[in-house]
């Protein structure tokens, strides 16, 4: 029986979004799992990238965290 979830939200600029939830039944595999997530969430390119680590409960076992990365403006034709 899982007792820790490791969520991960993805919210695109162009407004779609993706989710993904892994369960553990073991709280260090599941740490692991947050820590791994985390570093991707914080190198990619998706505009808001959440990972959260909670209990059955629905509680934190670690703080959420949201990486925020800001799409690059496209220059308009005609403009420097």
């Amino acid at each position: 029986m899982y007792g820790y979830y490791v969520i991960e939200l993805q919210t695109n600029a162009d407004g779609t979004s993706g989710h993904f939830v892994w369960g553990y039944a073991d709280k260090l595999e599941a740490e692991d799992k947050f820590l791994t997530v985390r570093t991707f969430a914080n190198d990619s390119q998706v505009l808001k990238h959440t990972v959260m680590f909670i209990d059955t409960a629905g509680k934190n076992v670690e703080e959420p965290v949201c990486y925020i990365h800001p799409v690059p403006e496209t220059p308009v034709e005609g403009q420097e």
